[in-house]
């Protein structure tokens, strides 16, 4: 497995997400320097430390391992796309409660 390639996979996955590399180390229970060199290809990843990154990232640990120039992250964009919605109507139903005496 190519790790540049792997690395760059995981990379592309957070940033989708808009999570810092911190935020997952937090959430793997790993160092944020042990994360860092994963994402720089520099290290090699156990399989269960993929099945926790993939679950993390709600994707399938197939598009983590992709060595194609293109990642399958339909499924996370289609996730955040939602997100950004309901965030969206939450904040429509707040400003429409704050201005109902």
């Amino acid at each position: 497995m190519n790790l540049k390639k792997l690395g760059y996979n995981i990379s592309t996955a957070r940033r989708l997400l808009g999570v810092t590399q911190e935020e997952v180390a937090f959430n793997l229970n790993i160092s944020s320097t042990s994360y860092a060199k994963i994402e720089r290809g520099e290290t090699n990843v156990p399989f269960l430390r993929l099945v926790q990154i993939a679950d993390y990232f709600k994707i399938d640990i197939v598009d983590l391992v992709k060595q194609k120039d293109e990642m399958c992250f339909n499924d996370l964009r289609s996730s955040i796309e939602q997100i950004k919605k309901d965030i969206n109507s939450i904040q429509n139903i707040l400003l429409q409660n704050s201005q109902t005496p």
